[in-house]
């Protein structure tokens, strides 16, 4: 892991400073702090007997423990108070950052082999065999994603120092001056929606078109509509301070350490929040669309597995649920939508299948059969998969498939689903699966489509699929994104173990 070297001056300031305090944002703002000796005054009889420290003071490693706990959110807080340099202090210092060590290397690597290191005894070891700075290499990891939110996340440290002003409900019109417009420009400028440029006093009050491209910029990453106004979700969304965005930075940084520490280099990506799918190579998107997920009340769960099956002009048999929910309602309604929209009742037995027409059946008549028969929706134009359904092995019966509803890919919100993820463009992921993971020609797509019943192919090589719930991220232009969080997830998101009470 490399130092930042644009970020040894804060975390060597905090190391040195008078009350031996390293503490992130929140800790800087208590009161009463003890008074301590700089950690290069320490006095270190015994170099071997400690860990972080060598006779030149901190080692550099220290230096990059510490602002990595500064990032994560392990906020640490000395509490200790000498007037005076002495070996004791040094060893009380050095226990208390491996225990910090101990604490996040427990939380990051979790059930990757490193639960027997839980004592300072076992890291003495483990530095006399010089693994020391290869768990520290290791603790997170290599994704792309990783590096860029702890980017951010220094980024909005910084933003941390100013009081985040509050904006006034008010709708400006072009030329307009005021005091709260010159606040606004303040704001959208520190969040990098607005370039920075010289100015005056007098201009910088003044509500231009420069301002109202910075807010579309500001609602195109924040998920928004695109009006360029200063409506009330944007200025909600511009009020949420440095530290909350921290926070969800943070939160995303913990959902890519449950995934695995290195990712294929080909892999299909769907991130719920962003109602987005992407086709990655080599950390580079090389398709992308818009998709629908489900409803809060039907997520689409998160889950790491592989696309192994495109199926062209699907049947669809909906769940129970469904049938007895919505479908026979909307077949009482208005009788005969089940047969208008292509559904009959179908018993397989004695391997072939029996149909029976639902165009004189009542939705009470079809709920009797039910125990025998199952309904099909046969494949055509009103199918609810559309003509591509791509199977993804997994216990919550989810699937992604075509839809022949395209209008609701407009929607700003896309959490429409009853769990499975509808495809903008499912043509085109299936003649990429087809030019890649099958000996098929995409020329077979054509011909199987226009023959309008099932067809089955198996990929030859499965591709990995991440589906994921990432409120958070930076995309391929280094610019980062925020969304709602559309299943209430990061207010329940587990906290992770507090070092605070560890005396630092």
């Amino acid at each position: 892991m490399k130092l930042l070297l644009s970020y040894i001056p804060t975390v060597f300031a905090c190391l040195i400073s008078a009350s031996l305090n390293f503490v992130g944002q929140s800790a800087l703002a208590a009161d009463n702090v003890a008074q301590g000796t700089p950690l290069n005054h320490h006095v270190v009889t015994s170099e071997p007997e400690f860990i972080w420290f060598d006779q030149r003071g901190p080692r550099p490693l220290t230096l990059e423990m510490l602002a990595l706990a500064q990032e994560l959110g392990f906020w640490q807080q000395i509490g200790l108070s000498t007037n005076e340099a002495s070996a004791q202090v040094t060893r009380d210092l050095d226990d208390r950052y491996s225990q910090l060590f101990i604490e996040m290397l427990k939380t990051l690597r979790l059930g990757q082999g490193d639960e027997a290191l839980s004592s300072i005894q076992q890291l003495r070891s483990a530095v006399q065999t010089e693994q020391l700075h290869e768990l520290l290499d290791t603790m997170l990891p290599e994704h792309k994603q990783v590096q860029l939110l702890r980017e951010q996340i220094r980024r909005y440290q910084q933003l941390e120092k100013y009081v985040w002003p509050a904006i006034s409900a008010r709708q400006y019109r072009l030329g307009q001056r005021s005091p709260e417009i010159a606040k606004l420009r303040w704001m959208l400028t520190q969040l990098g929606d607005l370039p920075t440029k010289p100015s005056n006093t007098y201009r910088e009050a003044i509500y231009d078109p420069a301002i109202v491209s910075a807010i579309k910029h500001f609602q195109l990453r924040h998920g928004l509509p695109e009006s360029g106004e200063l409506d009330s979700s944007t200025r909600k969304a511009l009020q949420i301070s440095p530290s909350q965005k921290i926070a969800h930075l943070r939160q995303a940084l913990f959902r890519w350490f449950a995934l695995p520490n290195q990712l294929p280099e080909r892999y299909l990506w769907v991130n719920i929040p962003a109602y987005q799918l992407q086709v990655m190579e080599n950390d580079t998107s090389v398709l992308s669309m818009r998709v629908i997920v489900g409803k809060p009340e039907t997520p689409t769960p998160q889950m790491v597995t592989t696309l192994n099956l495109v199926t062209l002009n699907p049947t669809w048999t909906p769940p129970r649920s469904i049938v007895y929910g919505e479908l026979l309602p909307k077949n009482g309604q208005n009788p005969g939508y089940l047969a208008a929209h292509g559904f009959e009742l179908r018993k397989v037995a004695q391997g072939h299948s029996l149909a029976v027409p639902l165009a004189n059946h009542s939705s009470k008549q079809i709920a009797a059969l039910l125990g025998e028969y199952q309904l099909v929706q046969q494949p055509g134009a009103n199918n609810s998969l559309g003509r591509y359904r791509f199977s993804i092995p997994n216990n919550a019966a989810i699937y992604l498939h075509d839809t022949p509803v395209k209008k609701l890919f407009m929607r700003q919100d896309r959490a429409l689903s009853h769990g499975c993820v509808r495809l903008e463009k499912a043509d085109i992921l299936a003649k990429y699966l087809f030019t890649r993971h099958t000996d098929q020609s995409p020329a077979v797509i054509k011909e199987a489509l226009a023959q309008k019943l099932p067809r089955y192919y198996k990929l030859a090589e499965p591709l990995p699929v991440l589906i994921t719930y990432l409120t958070t991220w930076v995309d391929t232009r280094g610019v980062v994104q925020f969304r709602p969080d559309i299943y209430k997830l990061n207010s329940t998101l587990a906290e992770r173990a507090s070092v605070t009470d560890l005396g630092l």
